[in-house]
């Protein structure tokens, strides 16, 4: 991303944290995770990552299930909206993953953030290097689409329109991930 997209993404987030638990996609993903949670193997002696975190759709259903979620979000508002649920058990991380992670986790769980990220190889390879050996990896995000789901594509940091699954199973398979 470019600076100005950086700006511009970052202004819809602040924007966003306002009313996102509102929202028609915040509903869809808490049904996901009836969907979602029975495939993992998931137990109270795991530290999980939520990747792209936001106001916690995932990291607050999670932490009921697992030891320890960190969130990490590059957007200090979400993490702010998340930080008020009180959720002992998350650990909030603002930072980017290129950065690199200190922990090691059981597994990473990603719900409509990949289309934020530019280089999707690059990202699956550092959620592969954080994963302990034998980690879980769930990512949740759109199918191939013509750009209408986000409107102001630009302003609002998409930057891929979804995703073809058997391309992005290759491109996790060519980052270390089996099955």
């Amino acid at each position: 991303m470019t600076a100005k997209q950086h700006t511009l993404a970052d202004a819809h987030f602040v924007r966003a944290a306002e009313r996102f638990e509102h929202s028609p996609i915040s509903k869809q993903l808490e049904a996901l995770t009836d969907k979602v949670f029975p495939l993992l193997t998931l137990s109270e002696n795991q530290h999980w990552l939520d990747f792209g975190a936001g106001t916690g759709a995932l990291s607050v259903p999670l932490a009921a299930r697992v030891g320890q979620v960190t969130a990490l979000d590059t957007s200090a508002a979400m993490l702010a909206k998340l930080s008020a649920k009180n959720v002992a058990n998350i650990i909030l991380l603002e930072q980017d993953i290129f950065c690199g992670l200190s922990e090691t986790y059981a597994g990473v769980i990603s719900s409509m953030a990949l289309h934020h990220v530019s280089d999707i190889p690059k990202l699956l390879s550092c959620m592969f290097q954080c994963l302990e050996k034998g980690g879980q990896l769930a990512l949740i995000d759109l199918y191939s689409e013509d750009g209408s789901f986000h409107g102001d594509n630009e302003a609002k940091g998409v930057v891929h329109l979804g995703f073809d699954p058997q391309q992005l199973l290759e491109q996790a398979a060519a980052a270390g991930f089996k099955e």
